[in-house]
């Protein structure tokens, strides 16, 4: 019979200190860590998630993370066989709930340790979701200044941006409304690029009412091209310049 264990990771954030957990089964590998971030009303936290074996270079992770004012739950996916020529893959659904009567501010970020070499490398993402309102009825809206609900990176730098602000999406008191499906790199993955040698990631960034919940479920892939892809693209034989010191 398989057992369960708890995988605890501890996290530095402003004025105290908050356990992040996951659940893993007995007798598989850990799976690459997963960096993540979050930043509520201008506190900041962070911490590291431990995945779960699935085999065939898929990892689960799952965990909560909450203090006063709000709640969030991190469950991922990760195909971790892009080096190998297949798919990078992070899946992931995010539910925040926002604890407060007032409305707050939210920044997470997700951050995949990637390396696929030299080269170039074909991305792809989309992101969607659902918004509850509390018996005020449920606000979810942008950040202003140039952001978007979801953002994708290579190496820190930003590739894509989905549903730019400004957006607004209200609903009903206790009813719910669909943040409208956006996506990019389609046919997924087809946005040529450098690939990347350090890491993949994702940015959420929103207004969320008091007593609101808002879930999003979001892909983002890359995948080094065949040679018959790069050749299609025109870009066979290109090779990233690295910018010496």
């Amino acid at each position: 019979m398989t057992t369960s264990r708890n995988i605890v990771r501890t996290s530095l954030l402003a004025g105290g200190l908050l356990l992040v957990s996951a659940s893993a089964s007995a007798g598989f590998e850990d799976g690459p860590d997963l960096s993540v971030g979050w930043i509520v009303d201008g506190t900041s936290y962070s911490g590291t998630l431990v995945g779960t074996d699935l085999g065939g270079g898929l990892y689960s992770y799952a965990a909560t993370t909450s203090d006063t004012g709000f709640s969030i739950d991190w469950v991922m996916t990760v195909n971790n066989n892009g080096a190998n020529g297949g798919f990078q893959l992070l899946g992931s659904t995010i539910g925040v709930t926002n604890l407060l009567g007032s409305d707050s501010e939210f920044a997470l970020s997700i951050l995949m340790p990637t390396n696929f070499g030299d080269g170039q490398a074909l991305y792809g993402g989309s992101v969607g979701g659902t918004l509850t309102g509390d018996g005020e009825g449920g606000l979810l809206a942008g950040l202003g200044g140039g952001s978007s609900l979801w953002s994708a990176s290579v190496d820190g730098t930003t590739i894509a941006q989905l549903i730019e602000d400004p957006f607004q999406i209200t609903t009903d008191p206790f009813g719910s409304a669909a943040i409208p499906a956006a996506a990019f790199g389609e046919p997924i993955p087809s946005l040529e690029g450098v690939s990347p040698l350090a890491s993949m990631g994702v940015n959420l960034d929103f207004l969320l009412g008091g007593g609101d919940t808002v879930a999003i479920t979001s892909t983002f892939v890359g995948q080094i091209p065949t040679p018959a892809t790069l050749a299609l693209f025109g870009i066979a034989g290109f090779k990233r310049r690295r910018r010496r010191a």
